[in-house]
């Protein structure tokens, strides 16, 4: 049921990351909106700290328009089903061989939160 979806973000991170990103980026987080559907932005911030969220405030590197969206049909209603199904999707993403994927894995660590909530870690650097 997640396939479509899961290839749409797959496509949308690659096309992302395909640009050239500044120096400096340590970790990347993706901010979920929720809004008529919820929507994905990735950001790319100067430092990573595993005991503070607010390492994801200070971005060098936010992704251009358009967010990829997350259909509320396809993921469910409630806010908790959105934020489950986007770190379930960004999991698999990580585990993959896209270039995209490759690319967040030079950083130390990759997350997943509303604007305004705490983070979900997706993935981090050994």
């Amino acid at each position: 049921m997640r396939d479509p979806l899961y290839q749409a973000l797959a496509d949308w991170i690659d096309a992302v990351l395909v640009a050239p990103l500044p120096d400096g980026i340590a970790a990347f987080h993706f901010n979920l909106y929720e809004g008529i559907e919820f929507e994905l932005q990735l950001i790319g911030a100067p430092t990573y700290l595993a005991d503070d969220d607010d390492w994801a405030c200070d971005d060098i590197f936010m992704s251009d328009d358009p967010r990829l969206e997350l259909p509320r049909s396809v993921v469910g209603e409630a806010w908790e089903m959105g934020l489950a199904a986007a770190n379930d999707l960004l999991a698999r993403y990580m585990s993959s061989d896209r270039a995209g994927a490759v690319r967040l894995r030079q950083s130390q660590a990759v997350s997943v939160g509303f604007v305004d909530g705490d983070l979900q870690l997706v993935w981090a650097a050994d």
